[in-house]
């Protein structure tokens, strides 16, 4: 016992820590003058969803990763009957249907969709032999793009290209050539743009997204085209990060600007970061991050099967994406699409689904196995 303990990341645990308790301070200073509601209110849930995280890690951590290969194809399946049903019977909010509401609570099946899918995807890949030709992509990508069709027609596009991002890194990681990848994944992105140049140059039909959707996609490119629709959410974020100077304002520093900033405490999250601590703090922030990929890295490398390293490959997958997309929609280099913080921003379901990852990582730790190698 005392000695799987000593095999804990505490490094690990020490960065979500910190992620963590800036999470509490940050949403403490974005909901602080919010209308109808107690300053504490946000805090204080918060902070119950990440003792539940928590918890939930732990229990996670204590499996061995292993055992959860026999439940992969439940957890798929699972997942799949979860978005089928946010579709038919899921509450809506600001033009998305992305909850279930159950009890007094929401769920947002998509954020643990995204897990479900790092263990569906390992335990199937893991378990084919080759990966060097093209038909052995077809299995994967099918099994990625069932759910993420799904997401996507919520509509949810961050949480869909999410789903790929994952993809293509265990695709790597099991073997794939990289040449397959770029050809199919490269070659697609550059159709989908000529498609929308073309559509914008020639007004051919585009299927599938709308034009209010093409707008929110495109408008980070010049949001000063739109500054009161589509472009109004980049514009405020900007104010509040270039607000924050180098050091920044402080805590609960500069409410009438965060009064202007949609979603402060979920999906712009990045730009409180800004406003309060300035540019160092988001720096540092960045930076806890990059460690933590750091640190999983170094987890998955002591892995020696082929599941294992599927299973932690695609967890550090999930969450750099999402810092990536979220603090690049913060800082407009990258499209608006609605991506939460890991670990940081407002929400139950996206802090589960974080610590659970985060469980999965630690079991890689805790329970090491024998050498086995693919043939």
């Amino acid at each position: 016992m005392v000695q799987r303990l000593l095999r804990i990341d505490f490094g690990l645990l020490l960065v979500v820590a910190l992620i963590s308790l800036g999470s509490l301070l940050t949403i403490a200073s974005a909901t602080r003058s919010l209308p109808g509601v107690s300053p504490a209110y946000y805090p204080e849930h918060q902070l119950i969803w990440l003792v539940f995280g928590v918890i939930a890690m732990v229990a996670v951590a204590s499996v061995d990763y292993r055992n959860l290969r026999p439940y992969a194809s439940w957890a798929y399946a699972i997942a799949l009957l979860l978005l089928a049903l946010v579709l038919v019977h899921g509450s809506s909010a600001l033009g998305a249907v992305r909850w279930i509401k159950i009890g007094p609570f929401q769920l947002q099946p998509s954020e643990f969709a995204k897990v479900f899918l790092v263990v569906g995807l390992a335990d199937l890949l893991a378990a084919k032999k080759s990966m060097n030709r093209w038909r052995d992509l077809v299995s994967p990508i099918l099994f990625t793009a069932v759910p993420a069709a799904l997401v996507f027609k919520q509509p949810d596009l961050g949480t869909a290209l999410i789903f790929v991002a994952i993809l293509i890194v265990m695709l790597f990681m099991a073997g794939a050539r990289v040449w397959h990848l770029l050809l199919l994944f490269g070659g697609g992105m550059g159709l989908m743009v000529l498609w929308i140049y073309v559509h914008l140059r020639f007004h051919v039909p585009l299927p599938l997204i709308h034009s209010y959707q093409l707008s929110r996609l495109l408008i980070f490119l010049d949001p000063n085209a739109d500054p009161n629709g589509s472009g109004y959410n980049i514009i405020q974020s900007l104010i509040s990060l270039g607000s924050g100077g180098l050091y920044g304002l402080g805590l609960h520093s500069n409410q009438a600007i965060l009064s202007f900033l949609p979603e402060s405490s979920t999906d712009f999250i990045f730009a409180v970061v800004g406003l309060d601590f300035g540019f160092v703090g988001a720096g540092v922030l960045l930076v806890l991050y990059l460690v933590f990929v750091w640190r999983g890295l170094n987890v998955v490398s002591d892995v020696h099967d082929q599941f294992g390293i599927l299973l932690g490959a695609g967890v550090l997958a999930m969450i750099a994406t999402q810092v990536l997309m979220n603090a690049g929609m913060a800082m407009a280099v990258l499209p608006v699409v609605g991506v939460p913080l890991p670990f940081f921003s407002y929400g139950g379901s996206s802090v589960l689904a974080d610590f659970i990852g985060l469980g999965m990582l630690l079991s890689l730790r805790l329970h090491p196995g024998q050498l086995t190698f693919r043939s």
